[in-house]
């Protein structure tokens, strides 16, 4: 184990999804100890999702997204519902550093898990609660997710067609990463200020008032213009050109955004048409905006002919930002990634070795740790349970008859 910036640090991480459990993942990278909490009654819902393998075989356990976000956590399983499985949470929480929670607003307080229980506790505690709307207001208890924190930030409102039509929610659930990114800046900071205080404290991290800032432009563009701000497909709401343009091939496509003149220049000088630089239509950067479409037509044949790769390289040498747009597999191939070493083997019990994505930082003194496997259900009972709360065998073998801990599903 390296020696990293949080390694001393205890995290107990409730949440399940994405946005929780990733702050719990980073602390995890930097070297804290992360204790995944579940039920075997209620256990993380992305266990369910995206199978690797066969799903007849250990199903919960074959997850790509829990395996990737739960990265180097150690699996705990605690009946929350029976006052024994809440005592033995309290008593890990007088050991953590941070909790981790995003159940639903209300949840914690009737569990008697509250921040006013468990500071009283452990005072140096920095908990953080990531409910979808907030904790007060009109809101507050409704259920929220990536996609429909997305649609009430106003960021599926922006994404769709130029041309009108439906909006689109983006496959990938932005709301969720973003809340989670902003989780951790928020405990980091949090933790600064206990060094300062000695006192720990509660952080409430709405995550759709962490999702609005993304379309903070189209926020000041209406209180300034009166106007509503309507998507732009794969436009740039100022610069031209700025899309994705086909290529030579079966679905091979290319990424481009132009936003001075010498990028203009430079990108019909790889593209062989110079002679747009003499149309009026494209003279300036605005004339380009008015006739987008006459625009994107032009340079759609242009590229229609060219293979993705030998173009892109050709226009980020030029100085134009460029980028082919790649499939998994073209991600998991790139030579870049590939010459940064930026993909990791992780070696998991039932799935096998796989390549997960590596740390998003590199420190030069501090490596981070990204190479351990997310824990299977309720791995890390007895370790954890005797190590860190120094329970007996007899005691654990109580808790597991009665049901509080397990590795078993059994919802």
């Amino acid at each position: 184990m390296s020696m990293t910036t949080h390694e001393r640090l205890r995290v107990v991480d409730l949440s399940m999804g994405w946005a929780g459990p990733l702050v719990g993942a980073m602390l995890s990278e930097m070297g804290a100890e992360v204790i995944k909490i579940e039920d075997t009654r209620h256990f993380d819902w992305w266990r369910g999702s995206l199978s690797m393998g066969a799903p007849e075989e250990h199903p919960i356990e074959r997850s790509a997204v829990f395996n990737s976000v739960n990265r180097g956590k150690l699996g705990v399983t605690l009946n929350l519902a029976d006052p024994r499985g809440v005592e033995v949470l309290k008593r890990l929480a007088v050991t953590a550093d941070v909790l981790i929670e995003n159940y639903s607003v209300g949840v914690m307080e009737r569990l008697g898990l509250s921040y006013r229980v468990l500071s009283a506790l452990n005072p140096r505690l920095v908990m953080i609660s990531m409910p979808s709307f907030g904790a007060e207001g009109p809101e507050s208890d409704a259920r929220g997710y990536g996609n429909t924190v997305e649609a009430m930030a106003g960021v599926t409102g922006l994404t769709g067609y130029h041309d009108g039509g439906q909006p689109y929610t983006l496959s990938n659930a932005l709301g969720d990463p973003v809340g989670g990114l902003n989780g951790m800046f928020a405990v980091m900071v949090a933790l600064h200020e206990r060094e300062r205080t000695g006192r720990g404290q509660w952080i409430e991290l709405a995550q759709v008032e962490a999702a609005i800032p993304l379309m903070a432009e189209a926020l000041l563009d209406y209180q300034l213009t009166g106007k509503i701000p309507p998507p732009h497909g794969n436009r740039h709401p100022r610069h031209a050109p700025h899309g994705i343009y086909r290529c030579a091939g079966e679905d091979n496509w290319i990424a481009v955004g132009v936003e001075s003149e010498a990028q203009w220049r430079a990108l019909l000088g790889v593209l062989g048409l110079e002679r747009l630089a003499a149309d009026p239509r494209f003279a300036t950067a605005e004339a380009r905006k008015r006739n987008e479409d006459a625009l994107d037509d032009a340079l759609s044949h242009a590229f229609a002919s060219r293979e993705t790769e030998e173009v892109a390289r050709r226009l980020i040498r030029a100085g134009v930002p460029a980028g082919q747009v790649n499939s998994a597999p073209a991600v998991m191939a790139d030579e870049q990634l590939q010459a940064r070493g930026y993909f990791v083997p992780v070696e998991r019990a039932i799935v096998g070795t796989h390549l997960y994505p590596g740390a998003v930082a590199r420190f030069s003194q501090t490596p981070l740790e990204t190479d351990r496997p997310a824990p299977l259900l309720g791995e890390h009972n007895r370790v954890v349970l005797r190590e860190v709360l120094g329970m007996s065998d007899a005691e654990m073998e109580a808790l597991e008859s009665a049901g509080i801990i397990g590795t078993r599903p059994l919802g």
